[in-house]
């Protein structure tokens, strides 16, 4: 047995040796070994863009990404509107005063933002207007915005990440008056379809003393968690969280507030190419507290949207439950190409409101391209609606406005000049962040001249800006005549030491200026004054692959006066700091 067990030893060990001699060669790296891990990234699907769905127009739509954002001197969503023609931004002051975007002489009715597809209601002290520079940027890959005659739509779009590549981002800022930033975010997709997305985003200054600038701090949290396994089918929730304190001084309130939005989206369709029938469905809770002057108030949405896509068309209707000021809400939406230059589109709500009142809008859209890179746009929106729900005096009002524009685009230029006409309107409420402001005074049918356009001076040397100007002596409350905004940029990848495309160079240098105009009214209801002004400001930014270097500075040109009679602005307040965003 011993001799057996021996020689079966040896005859294994012989013929291990001989099965080594036989795989003497190289390992055969060129065989796919379906054991090992696989390491190289994939893209998986996303939900779809809560963005009105095309064919739109061509001009009645812009986009900003989170790059142009990001590499630009845009820090608030007050700041990326300004960019629209005929936008005014009422400041308060620096980082941490109320900006207060007003459009159309409509007041608070003149803009209207959905993050993610959720209407953005104003709720807690100011009920009436929504304060742009409180929503935050840091989440967001994407803006969209719709331009009506006498309104804004603004589309918020939060970051959808794709790839399975772990992304981060670490921010660090800092300015005059002890002004600081901090911003944090993690990205995360997995082979299954899970997702996590975190952002932190702190901000705080000390303020400047005797003026309309005081101490401020804001933080805020977004957390996301989805699970998009496929094209066909996904769910999502998130939540932002916002609390934010500005300090009391001369001619500002101590103002404090906590807001706390979760937003649950289910999506189901029958396609993988975006085409064809799918089901929306979103639940959405906001909770507003801490404010010293309100109490604590919660606000329920919910929502199921029906939508067919065809290559040319598109088809959406859409059930809105909100809270007992807006019990319900039917709104409708379609796009058409019937030709190859012709596009048509058109949105409608029909609304129900608390003590018997209702509200109905339409809106309609078209646009025909010509020859030589001319092309044409007109505009027709009509209402009879409310302004402020929670108003119980508030009985709605009729109104028409119309306009249109003739476009002409090439590869390196772009011009448009249009017209507009807008109805006769009385404005609700006043911006509890603007003290000196008692309210805004009605503003007469008028007529309106807008001129905006880009040209490419040299390779990478940019001219851009627009011009608007109300056919009124004295303009309306915050639409002085004769407003524009002018800017000069130079943006480049020219150095080619480094691997091309990481490095970036870009500078800015840009004006807004008016004439004189009306400002509202007081608290005692006499009329304000809108003194004209010239604000300049300048920017540099320096990308190295994902870290970019940053420098702003405001009011530039050091002009004495303000965005609002009785709130000062300084002069060259400046803020520089880095980014840097990292993947694995």
């Amino acid at each position: 047995m011993t001799r057996s067990v021996v020689g079966a030893a040896a005859w294994l060990a012989l013929a291990a040796a001989l099965g080594a001699q036989v795989d003497s060669t190289a390992r055969d790296t060129t065989r796919r070994d379906t054991l090992a891990r696989d390491t190289l990234p994939r893209y998986l699907p996303v939900f779809p863009e809560p963005t009105p769905a095309g064919p739109l127009p061509r001009g009645t739509r812009y986009t900003f990404t989170a790059d142009s954002f990001a590499f630009s001197s845009i820090q608030t969503l007050a700041d990326l509107l300004a960019r629209i023609p005929g936008v005014y931004v009422a400041r308060g002051g620096i980082m941490g005063a109320a900006e207060i975007v007003l459009y159309g002489g409509r007041g608070a009715a003149g803009l209207e933002v959905y993050w993610d597809g959720v209407p953005y209601l104003p709720l807690g002290r100011d009920s009436v207007f929504l304060d742009p520079a409180r929503i935050p940027l840091a989440p967001l890959e994407r803006v969209d915005v719709i331009v009506l005659p006498a309104a804004l739509r603004v589309y918020l779009v939060t970051a959808r990440h794709r790839s399975t590549e772990t992304t981060s981002l670490v921010g660090v800022a800092t300015g005059e008056a002890s002004s600081a930033n901090y911003r944090g975010a993690f990205l995360r997709r997995w082979r299954s379809g899970l997702g996590l997305g975190l952002v932190a985003d702190y901000s705080n200054t000390d303020g400047l003393a005797n003026s309309s600038s005081t101490a401020f701090h804001t933080t805020d949290l977004w957390l996301k968690a989805e699970y998009v396994p496929s094209p066909r089918a996904g769910v999502a929730y998130q939540i932002l969280s916002s609390s934010w304190h500005r300090n009391a001084g001369p001619v500002t309130d101590d103002y404090r507030s906590e807001r706390r939005d979760a937003i649950l989206r289910l999506f189901a369709a029958r396609r993988t190419d975006g085409l064809g029938p799918r089901v929306d469905a979103t639940l959405a809770t906001t909770t507003v507290a801490k404010d010293t002057a309100v109490g604590r108030r919660t606000v329920r949405q919910g929502a199921v949207t029906l939508g067919n896509a065809w290559p040319r068309a598109h088809l959406g209707v859409t059930l809105r439950a909100l809270d007992a000021a807006r019990p319900w809400q039917l709104e409708a939406d379609a796009a058409w190409r019937p030709l190859a230059g012709l596009t048509v589109a058109a949105d409608a709500r029909r609304a129900r409101y608390s003590r018997g009142r209702d509200g109905t809008r339409a809106h309609v859209a078209a646009g025909l391209a010509l020859v030589a890179g001319l092309s044409l746009h007109g505009d027709l929106a009509w209402a009879r609606d409310l302004q402020s729900p929670l108003d119980t005096s508030d009985t709605g009002q009729r109104t028409l406005d119309v306009a249109g524009a003739l476009r002409w685009e090439r590869r390196r230029a772009l011009l448009e000049l249009g017209t507009a006409t807008r109805d006769s309107f009385t404005p609700l409420g006043r911006p509890a962040g603007l003290k000196p402001l008692g309210g805004l005074g009605p503003a007469p049918r008028t007529r309106y001249l807008t001129l905006h356009g880009t040209l490419e001076l040299l390779p990478g040397l940019r001219l851009a800006g627009w011009y608007f100007d109300p056919r009124t002596p004295a303009g309306n409350d915050f639409e002085p005549p004769r407003h524009g905004r002018v800017s000069l940029s130079f943006y480049s990848k020219f150095w080619r030491v480094y691997r091309s495309g990481i490095f970036a160079l870009r500078g800015e240098v840009a004006m807004e200026s008016w004439s004189r105009g009306r400002a509202g009214r007081d608290p005692s209801g006499a009329p304000l004054e809108l003194p004209g002004a010239s604000f300049g400001e300048a920017n540099a930014e320096l990308r190295v692959a994902g870290v970019t270097i940053f420098w702003i500075q405001r009011n530039a040109t050091l002009f004495r006066g303000s965005y609002v009679p009785g709130l000062d602005y300084p002069r060259r307040y400046q803020v520089y700091g880095v980014r840097w965003v990292f993947t694995n």
